[in-house]
């Protein structure tokens, strides 16, 4: 395995852990604000949104993992490969920015009313991420449309294109719910203040 694969196999195994632990968090998140009866809109609106960057950050991992081993297995030939590469850049690719700019613009909001430290390099980072991500669409963005275009026509391409998006959708959905409901049943055992039951009980014994 050459060094380029082995970067490459790094930086989705890092995404797709990163992905997770966003569901999981997010679920916390949204646990928390319905105990707390927060029913702030951009506040709820960017708890969404980490789900949903989650449920594209895990789609898109799995849509790049499915083409290659596909293709490594001669199930799927290079052109159907590169379309479903095409296909992930321009959707998944469009919704981790969307809802990466709300969870930044939240991360700015929190930096700039706590004025701390690690808010604030939270927010930095995130901006840098996104920015990145915008350009880097931007800069393929012709190039994966002539990709997805490149199986038009051939429907054996086209319906093994179709087989591996709804595959990774639908196992990417229920790893994301997952993650979720992990996230929202530990908000359940938590408090308001922030202390689990278990530690409270633990505690008052």
């Amino acid at each position: 395995m050459a060094l380029a694969d082995i970067l490459v196999f790094v930086i989705l195994l890092f995404d797709f852990g990163i992905s997770i632990w966003n569901a999981y968090a997010s679920g916390y998140n949204i646990g928390m604000l319905r105990k707390q009866q927060n029913t702030s809109g951009f506040t709820v609106a960017a708890a969404w949104s980490g789900v949903g960057l989650a449920f594209a950050g895990i789609t898109y991992v799995l849509l790049v993992v499915l083409s290659y081993v596909g293709a490594y297995l001669g199930y799927i030939d290079p052109n159907t490969a590169a379309a479903v590469l095409g296909f992930d850049e321009l959707v998944f690719g469009l919704m981790i920015i969307g809802f990466g700019l709300m969870i930044t613009i939240q991360s700015i909001i929190i930096a700039a009313k706590t004025k701390n430290i690690w808010s604030i390099l939270i927010a930095a980072v995130n901006t840098i991420f996104e920015v990145l991500n915008i350009i880097m669409y931007i800069e393929t963005f012709q190039q994966s449309v002539q990709m997805v275009k490149g199986i038009a026509g051939n429907r054996r391409d086209e319906q093994n294109f179709a087989i591996l998006v709804i595959l990774a959708v639908v196992i990417g959905y229920f790893i994301t719910q997952a993650a979720y409901n992990r996230g929202i049943k530990k908000a359940e055992n938590t408090n308001p203040s922030g202390i689990s039951n278990q530690q409270r009980k633990k505690g008052s014994g």
